[in-house]
């Protein structure tokens, strides 16, 4: 009982949060609030181990994004073509068109350090945490990820 209470207080607390940011990162939206779904589901399953890390919300987005990583590896190999996924739409909680299309842009990893620093506001060590990566290497992405940002949107001022 006390499982399934902590549970529902994260989930309250963290969807929203989560599929936002799974939104920005892979820029689908229906793909992001099911992967987010299929991720909150699979933390519920092993609640009383992820419950107690240090950043659940971190685990499952790095989950989420890993099923979307792999979902578009299928289709990929379904369309049997090497050509890089562009989105269709920007998302609509992006206001300046030409800063969404530069993030579509970023690599899926460089993207991924963007959207949990700056929109969830997340520290460096809470990022390397959530991506399974070292604190050294979100620096790194980020640092080359908003230096592919300013050149993209440098007549965009």
């Amino acid at each position: 009982m006390e499982r399934e209470r902590t549970f529902e207080q994260f989930y309250r607390s963290e969807r929203a949060h989560l599929v936002r940011a799974v939104l920005f990162t892979i820029n689908d939206r229906d793909l992001a609030v099911e992967v987010t779904d299929e991720a909150l589901s699979r933390a519920f399953g092993r609640w009383t181990e992820v419950g107690a890390m240090t950043s659940p919300g971190g685990w499952t987005y790095r989950v989420a994004v890993n099923l979307a990583r792999n979902r578009f590896r299928r289709l990929r190999l379904e369309r049997r073509k090497a050509a890089p996924w562009t989105p269709p739409d920007a998302p609509p909680e992006v206001a300046d068109p030409a800063l969404a299309a530069a993030l579509a842009r970023l690599p899926l990893d460089q993207r991924a350090v963007v959207v949990l620093r700056y929109h969830l506001d997340w520290s460096v060590d809470e990022t390397a945490a959530a991506l399974g990566i070292a604190p050294g290497t979100v620096k790194s992405r980020l640092h080359r990820a908003l230096q592919r940002l300013e050149a993209d949107l440098e007549g965009h001022r």
